[in-house]
């Protein structure tokens, strides 16, 4: 991470989760090295740990809550 990271990572389906205060949301693959799956511009600083909940994966930056789904 680029920036200050203040949310815990948030482990699930085999993908470490992080959010930081520029709004990137890594995706990394869990596992002993680091592999990173994918990295998301959420608009706005991510201060808070992603959680899932029913099949879908909540996060949130400074104004807005993102519910991401199949």
């Amino acid at each position: 991470m680029l920036a200050a990271v203040w949310g815990s990572p948030y482990l699930v389906d085999g993908k470490v989760y992080l959010g930081d205060e520029d709004g990137d949301v890594a995706v990394l693959e869990h596992g002993t090295t680091m592999k990173e799956l994918a990295v998301n511009e959420m608009g706005d600083s991510v201060y808070t740990t992603a959680v899932a909940a029913n099949g879908v994966l909540y996060i949130t930056n400074r104004n807005t809550l993102f519910a991401v789904a199949d």
